[in-house]
């Protein structure tokens, strides 16, 4: 049992306020001491075992999965936090009964009930309160008072703790599919199960009603860092660090840098309440337009000097005003299906600017130094060739479509000895040749080159088949796992020209330090946790961007972090939570699995044959990534992790799934929407002597 403490409201806040405070290394990330002294001095090989994880649940926050659509009657009463079948709260539109939470959509989009989804077909029954019929109109929804629902949508948790993990602060990132995202903190006193809202900060689409006109991409994988000379300050300095989605994830592109001023037990207090990203666009209106109030309607066409730097669908201000538009049919100069958020619409005029949010906000600052980077993992005490009064961390490289540095500028018939591509700059041979990956009608092929000049890689032989003009060109190292395979979970696009969707991102994790929290000294990779080209099923190929270093009782290091292999397609670091250990913090041991996804999906088969209660696994089966470790004053670990039911975040309804072909899963029409979802359990050491 934890230990009991009586404490004010007041001083809970307090203990709140230190635990993000105090982040300089892994020790106070993890728990001052990484064992408790009964176990301090033991030998041998260390290692975890995993408890059964846990739905945690959310009190007072923004809305969630689970809450139902008010205008509709009650919420569904037996999703707290464990989904069952047979409760009460329901909807039946068309002879089918939908559950009154969020449901994965009908294959054709048209699924009267709620969506789960809050952009197109959307925005979802529910979230605004307008409620009914979709679009919705009004203010967005927030979580009902009183209640205490799954902690969906909620996912890359970084939590502290500064009081042996009875008190737990945590900062998460919000984000309902295809609407919003923000930074959300809250509190918990039960190691995770149950957590207390205290402030919101960042959002991108702040009130917002969306109908497929927007996206999600604002600000994500929040880590906090206490560092000894903020922005060269003299003075110390608590800093947040965030993704810009839109832009972030390419070389030259760094970190948001925000300072926090924690207040009233709000660490987020001082921070932007809304705070859009974007890709930074800048471009004129060609044609003068009257732009229709949002968010139903079909929208109107703006004509423009060019939409380079915008992301589609998104927004985007022109004379004061924001702009929607989901893009359906957008060309290089149209944006498609705009409305505005302005009641009774808005006129843009010839020659109006038109501008994409930018990349790093006015009101915040970048880091520099960090190669590509994802996010930052955790801290280390100490790594070497990071002077003495520095903070050391690892962070994850992550540069996207690096295996597809370039496409055919011609249609081509396997076998040519030409291959015309855009640039062959990272596609020159070595040692006299360089084999390419194509996408055909019949699947990926490979095509072995001996020469290249500026657009065309010559000498080339093998492969058969036709190559559309556009088609990605796999380099050396590119995932080539068959489309057969990836759509057993969900993954992959069926479009050779993508290389059947399989994902080209490279990742890795670097070391860097800093003294001001704002420049950054990179110190090269780390070894032993993935290999970034693998196309194998025993090393991982991708790796996460949240995790912990713990320092183990022998001095060493241990990191809890997120992977994946070739084969999961697109969820790039989502297939297992592992635990590796080092002596220095740049060489690590392979990866021990702790917690995976099953790909057989036997939870929810079975909860939709039976119509019992979803199995705690169904909610990560999809995806398992971005562990947190909180050391507990009993020497165990308490663990945050993030989860969806299936690598997509919202399966078609009607869609079959799974790698056992004699136990296939069937997405049933009122299956709950369950993305997102925060899960918490407890790690137990033990020693292999």
């Amino acid at each position: 049992m934890p230990r009991r403490r009586t404490a004010t409201t007041a001083a809970i806040a307090v203990t709140t306020l230190a635990a993000l405070a105090a982040t300089v290394g892994p020790a106070t990330a993890a728990g001052p001491d990484d064992l408790s002294s009964a176990h301090r001095h033991r030998h041998g090989s260390l290692s975890y075992t995993v408890g059964t994880p846990v739905v945690d649940r959310v009190k007072g926050g923004p809305w969630t999965l689970a809450q139902g659509d008010p205008t509709l009657g009650a919420a569904y009463d037996r999703s707290l936090p464990v989904y069952s079948g047979g409760g009460t709260g329901t909807i039946t539109v068309g002879g089918v009964t939908y559950p009154n939470l969020a449901v994965d959509p009908a294959g054709t989009g048209a699924v009267p009930a709620a969506s789960g989804v809050t952009g197109s077909p959307g925005p979802l029954t529910g979230y605004c309160s307008s409620g009914g019929a979709t679009p919705e109109t009004g203010t967005v929804n927030r979580q009902p008072k009183g209640t205490a629902l799954p902690m969906q949508p909620y996912y890359f948790p970084f939590v502290t703790s500064q009081d042996g993990g009875d008190t737990l602060s945590g900062l998460f990132d919000y984000r309902p599919k295809d609407g919003d995202e923000a930074v959300v903190a809250a509190t918990s006193t039960d190691h995770g199960r149950t957590w207390k809202y205290q402030g919101e900060a960042l959002e991108q689409n702040a009130g917002l009603c969306p109908d497929g006109n927007t996206n999600d991409d604002g600000q994500g994988h929040a880590f906090v860092l206490t560092v000894p000379d903020y922005a060269g300050t003299g003075h110390r300095g608590q800093v947040l660090y965030t993704l810009s989605r839109p832009s972030g994830d390419a070389l030259g592109t760094n970190l948001i840098v925000h300072r926090l001023t924690p207040k009233d037990g709000n660490p987020l207090a001082g921070l932007p309440a809304s705070e859009p990203v974007g890709q930074g666009g800048a471009t004129t209106a060609t044609a003068p337009v009257t732009v229709p109030a949002g968010p139903g309607g079909a929208g109107v066409t703006i004509t423009v000097g060019s939409t380079a730097g915008f992301e589609q669908p998104g927004h985007f201000t022109v004379g004061g005003v924001t702009v929607d538009c989901n893009d359906n049919t957008a060309t290089a100069t149209t944006f498609t299906g705009c409305t505005t958020r302005t009641p009774g619409g808005a006129v843009i005029a010839a020659g109006d600017a038109v501008r994409a949010d930018a990349v790093i906000p006015a009101t915040a600052q970048q880091t520099s130094g960090l190669v590509a980077p994802d996010g930052i993992i955790s801290t280390l005490p100490h790594y070497q060739g990071a002077p003495k009064g520095s903070v050391a961390v690892l962070y994850t490289e992550k540069i996207v479509n690096y295996f597809t540095p370039t496409a055919t500028t011609a249609a081509v018939t396997l076998p040519a000895a030409t291959l015309p591509v855009g640039d062959t700059s990272a596609l020159k041979p070595v040692n006299g040749s360089v084999t390419v990956s194509l996408g055909t009608a019949a699947g990926i092929v490979q095509v072995t080159c001996t020469g290249a000049d500026a657009t065309d890689l010559t000498g080339c032989s093998g492969g058969t088949g036709a190559v559309a003009k556009g088609s990605s060109v796999g380099a050396p190292g590119a995932a080539v796992t068959p489309y057969a395979q990836l759509a057993k979970i969900g993954e992959g696009k069926n479009k050779p020209k993508s290389l059947y969707g399989n994902n080209e991102d490279y990742t890795v994790v670097r070391a860097a330090y800093t003294y001001d929290g704002l420049h950054f000294t990179d110190l090269g990779q780390v070894s032993g946790l993935a290999d970034p080209a693998s196309t194998s099923d025993s090393v991982l190929r991708w790796i996460g961007s949240r995790g912990t270093v713990v320092t183990n009782p022998d001095g060493g290091y241990g990191l809890f972090l997120s992977g994946a292999y070739a084969s999961d397609g697109d969820s790039d670091a989502f297939n297992q939570i592992f635990y590796s250990s080092s002596k220095d913090g740049k060489n690590w041991t392979a990866p021990q699995k702790l917690i995976g996804t099953d790909y057989s999906f036997s939870a929810l088969a079975q909860q939709a044959a039976t119509g019992g209660a979803l199995g705690v696994s169904g909610y990560y089966s999809g995806r398992v990534y971005d562990p947190t470790v909180v050391q507990n004053d009993n020497g165990t670990l308490t663990m945050l992790f993030a989860g969806y039911s299936t690598p997509k975040p919202l399966p078609g309804t009607g869609v079959t799934y799974g790698t056992d072909p004699a136990a296939q899963y069937t997405v049933p029409a009122a299956q709950p929407a369950e993305y997102r979802t925060i899960l918490s359990v407890t790690l137990r050491p033990h020693w292999d002597n």
